[in-house]
């Protein structure tokens, strides 16, 4: 049965609708009528009729009611308001104003023959939306004719305010089944029901195809922004790594400006090796030849050291190939080991020319590029081959050690600071220095047995050993064990490697290490005292405590939490011994307890065990403990007992019974004490020239490359890429000498790293990171899948050229995906703030408050070397948020459990005592300050000279003159 109206919509909408169902929400709807002034709330007598003639009723009833005119609703329509419209464009988009038929069984099957599959435009929405403004706001009438089509049967209600207390009520529509559906029932038994293209019954309102399409769209991108995180989080094959591979290392030492040495090199080699051929081809020849050229003094600093440079890369116009030349250039440098000190004395000289001297720099500079290409050819190729040719890679350790070149170095780039030249070359200074430190001390797998032979030393287990069992810091477990003595006062804690409690209230060391106990939390202030007296506990707890009356509009906290300042007043969980299963899992009759008259309830008992056995103290707490105790010693003016200090590697006898893996650990720890005694008073100016060298990286432009894909624009860009690579390369080298030097410092004792984060923190380092992260933050995914144009000159095509062979068997590798040049450099930065931020409050108020967004979008890419520092940051800083920022960056907080190692005790969302975290945050900075200038001066005395320090002399005789001049005595 059809409504003579036609709709406007898709087709006819199939709808089959019980009385019986329609539920009024309010007493607006008791009096809700249709045009034929039939109540709604009038229920039929249904339970006499029988199925066939109910249904027959409905559709009478629908029709007659839903039958309205064109014009009556057209003639009202104008009166309404754009609120009262966007309530009829929500009928229009569903369904309701559209044609209305009850199914008979005899056009059950031949339903979807009437249905109307005329294609309308895409935009049929928009246009039904429109039609309704243009009508109601007087539009012509012709086209409001065609378009009034859309209310033929729509409902029209009495006046404007019932109209508006519908669209109030639009909320009660949030489920169509309850107001618009049929009774399940009945239909079900007498097949007159919707069904679906299936053949299966459809219990659901049924809506035209556009606005189902519409819910299906809406539908889909709210599964596809379910699963957002894990579809747009692509992983990056990458590892953090102080070297790489031999030909990207060599690449990043020249520019576009250092190729044009390379035609007077290989000149130079032509005038003094007589068979070019033969140097090749013969080993024995080539030696003999290296040797002349080092030993002919009065040339080698001229012509010889330019021959000299053009076998340290490998004399690259004879070879035929990428390979042979890598082979060319590995056997040419280490013929040069044996004459290393000569190179370096020549080096120094050039480089002190190029810094004092006034004359001939451009000759100067040209001859500092040569030499130390020498050097960084060397110390790349050592790094690469220490475990194939280890005698030659120690040689030129120890002879870079007994020429002091990294303190030489490190000086020179200071003397930068104060008297900037062009001719000192700084850049290749910066990325020498890198390649120096990571020669020296070491790189990654050096570091780690390093390391476990240094815990070994130390009688510590390394940490590595078993990295998935967890464990407990020092720190949380003083916290726990206070608070089970003030729960349990006679209660013994097992025994710990922790050091005796000493009275340091008086002491500037009381703020180094603060443990926060719950027993101290001022939490315990707001909650009640126990309500029996200690001495007399109570048979069994007490009533929950009956909540004060508050106002009408409090919601009282229904928080009933133990005050754990008071000792527990209740009985355990066996005082008298009598079952037999927790007794033995006690294991109350064994030696552990001293005492069997003190019982404790066993959870707390197998806790302290626990924690105990998975207490975990690092070779960096030992190390402040002992510095501590000294310090402490001399504020009280004692006397330290002169006996030998268990890590001082300086004064280190290596055993001829200790393993080479122990003595290569201690001349290390020998190395990089030396370094920090050299160069102690330079740390500073070395920290803010590389701070300058990473801030000339924020002015760097990129261009993709889907906008550069013509060749002439590209050749026009040359100049500009050539410069960005420079300087990004100088970022990750300043980045990599800051992130090495922690590394290594830490290791041979925490005051060295201590003193070295603070410089770097005192030099602003906070800000520079956040400004060079927020510059590559927007393009940081494009750039590490190489979407950015970059440079196409390089070392290696660059030789090519100069020989025919080659430059035919040379090709570009465009199909690289990972960009390993700028992934080290974002890596580098981050460990370094997290590093000097770790566990210092008032360091971490110092972050800008758009940290966490910088950090979520380097989150955007899946590796577990970036992941890392951002989720310690995070870890460390989620404490003091609010719940607002907890919630916006709760997939940062969720990465913490995913992929961080967690302690036994940790509970760093909402556990911390964060005013007492931020009341102590600058005394425990002004101790540490404290401390290191007491370190610095008891070992350093001499360094710390240069910085301004010395001893005072006759200070107490002085200090009683002062004091009787006051009183005047």
């Amino acid at each position: 049965m059809n409504t003579s109206g036609r709709s406007h919509s898709k087709g006819p909408i199939i709808r089959s609708v019980s009385l019986e169902d329609l539920k009024r929400n309010s007493s607006f709807k008791n009096t809700l009528k249709y045009k034929d002034d039939i109540p709604t709330h009038k229920e039929p007598q249904t339970s006499t009729l029988g199925n066939e003639e109910l249904l027959k009723d409905l559709d009478n009833m629908l029709r007659n009611k839903l039958n309205l005119g064109r014009n009556a609703f057209h003639a009202d329509k104008r009166n309404k308001s754009d609120s009262n419209i966007s309530a009829l464009n929500f009928k229009a988009r569903s369904g309701l104003d559209g044609d209305f038929r009850t199914i008979d069984t005899e056009q059950d099957n031949d339903g979807d023959d009437d249905v109307d599959d005329e294609d309308d435009d895409e935009d049929d929405d928009d246009n039904n939306a429109n039609d309704f403004k243009l009508n109601a706001d007087g539009a012509d009438k012709d086209e409001g004719e065609e378009k009034v089509n859309n209310t033929d049967n729509a409902v029209e209600f009495q006046d404007d305010a019932e109209e508006a207390e519908e669209e109030n009520e639009d909320e009660s529509f949030a489920n169509v089944d309850e107001l618009d559906g049929f009774d399940l029932n009945k239909a079900v038994d007498n097949k007159h029901v919707p069904v679906n293209e299936k053949g299966e019954i459809d219990y659901n309102m049924p809506v035209d195809k556009e606005f189902q399409k519409s819910l299906d769209q809406c539908a889909a991108s709210l599964e596809g922004r379910a699963s957002a995180p894990y579809a747009l989080q692509r992983a990056v094959d990458w590892e953090l790594k102080m070297f790489y591979t031999l030909e990207e290392e060599l690449s990043e030492w020249f520019c576009s400006s250092d190729y044009v040495h390379f035609g007077q090199a290989q000149t130079q080699f032509k005038q003094k090796v007589n068979n070019p051929q033969l140097f090749f081809d013969d080993e024995n020849y080539a030696e003999s030849v290296v040797e002349r050229l080092i030993d002919d003094i009065p040339n080698f600093l001229t012509p010889n050291l330019l021959a000299l440079t053009y076998i340290s890369m490998g004399c690259f116009a004879y070879i035929s190939n990428k390979n042979q030349h890598a082979k060319m250039i590995r056997r040419n440098n280490f013929m040069l080991v044996p004459y290393i000190q000569e190179i370096v004395h020549a080096f120094k000289k050039i480089a002190i020319n190029c810094r004092d001297d006034t004359r001939n720099l451009k000759k100067q500079t040209i001859l500092l590029f040569y030499s130390s290409t020498i050097l960084y050819f060397i110390s790349a190729i050592c790094i690469n081959g220490r475990d194939e040719n280890p005698e030659a890679v120690e040689q030129v350790i120890d002879a870079f050690d007994n020429t002091d070149l990294i303190e030489f170095l490190t000086k020179y780039i200071e003397s930068w600071r104060w008297n900037s030249r062009l001719a000192m070359r700084i850049r290749n200074m910066i990325l020498l220095l890198f390649k120096l430190i990571v020669l020296q001390f070491g790189d990654d797998s050096v570091y780690k047995g390093t390391k476990s032979a240094i815990y070994k030393l130390h009688g510590l287990k390394y940490p590595l050993n078993n990295p998935e069992k967890l464990s407990v810091s020092p720190l949380h477990y003083q916290a726990f064990r206070e608070d089970i003595t003030s729960r349990f006062p006679d209660y013994n804690m097992p025994s710990s490697e922790l050091p005796k409690d000493v009275d340091k209230s008086e002491s500037l060391s009381q703020f180094l290490e603060i443990p926060r106990p719950k027993s101290k939390n001022p939490l315990n202030m707001t909650l009640n005292v126990p309500e029996k007296h200690i001495a007399t506990p109570a048979p069994s707890p007490p009533t929950s405590p009956q909540l004060m009356h508050l106002g009408e509009g409090s919601r009282p906290r229904k928080s009933f939490q133990t005050n754990m300042a008071y000792p527990c007043l209740y009985p355990s969980d066996d005082e008298e011994l009598e079952d037999d299963i927790l007794e033995d899992r006690m294991d109350l009759h064994s030696n552990k307890t001293s005492n069997n008259d003190i019982v404790i309830p066993f959870s707390t008992e197998e806790a302290a065990r626990i924690l105990s056995d998975n207490l975990e103290i690092k070779l960096s707490t030992k190390q402040l403990w002992y510095e501590r105790d000294l310090f402490m010693i001399t504020e009280r003016g004692w006397k330290q007992q002169s006996e030998e200090e268990p890590y001082s590697y300086s004064t280190f006898n290596i055993d001829d019974n200790s393993s080479k893996k122990e003595r290569d650990a201690i001349r290390i720890m020998q190395r990089i004490d030396k370094y920090y005694k050299g160069c102690l008073s330079s740390f500073n100016s070395l920290v803010f020239v590389l701070l300058q060298t990473m801030e000339s990286s924020l002015t760097n432009n990129f261009h993709r490359k889907t906008e550069v894909s013509d060749k002439n624009l590209l050749s026009m860009l040359a100049p500009q890429l050539e410069i960005v690579r420079a300087k990004e390369l100088s970022l990750k080298s300043a980045a990599g000498i800051l992130h090495a030097l922690l590394k290594w410092f830490k290791l041979s004792h925490i005051l060295k790293f201590e003193h070295l984060s603070v410089v770097i923190h005192d030099s602003r380092y906070i800000n520079t990171c956040a400004s060079i992260l927020s510059k590559y933050s927007e393009i940081y995914s494009e750039r590490v899948f190489n979407k950015y144009v970059q440079t196409l000159n390089s070392f290696w095509r660059e030789c090519s050229l100069h020989n025919e062979s080659y430059r035919e068997s040379y090709t570009t590798d465009d199909s690289k995906e990972i960009d390993t040049e700028v992934l080290p450099t974002f890596a580098y930065l981050l460990r370094i703030l997290r590093k000097i931020t770790g566990n210092k409050t008032q360091r971490l108020k110092e972050l800008p408050l758009s940290i966490g967004i910088l950090f979520k979008r380097y989150y955007r890419l899946f590796n577990l070397d970036m992941y890392h520092p951002i989720l310690k940051i995070t870890r460390e800083l989620t404490p003091f948020k609010n719940k607002r920022w907890k919630s916006e960056h709760m997939e940062l907080i969720s990465g913490v459990y995913l992929y961080e190692k967690l302690e036994l005790t940790d509970n760093w969302v909402t556990g911390k005592d964060i005013s007492g975290e931020l009341s102590d945050a600058c005394g425990q900075e002004i101790a540490l300050r404290a401390l290191l200038q007491f370190y610095n001066f008891q070992h350093y005395e001499i360094s710390m000279e240069d910085l301004g320090y010395g001893h005072r002399n006759n200070s107490s005789h002085d200090l009683l003159n002062k004091e009787s001049e006051y009183l005047n005595i």
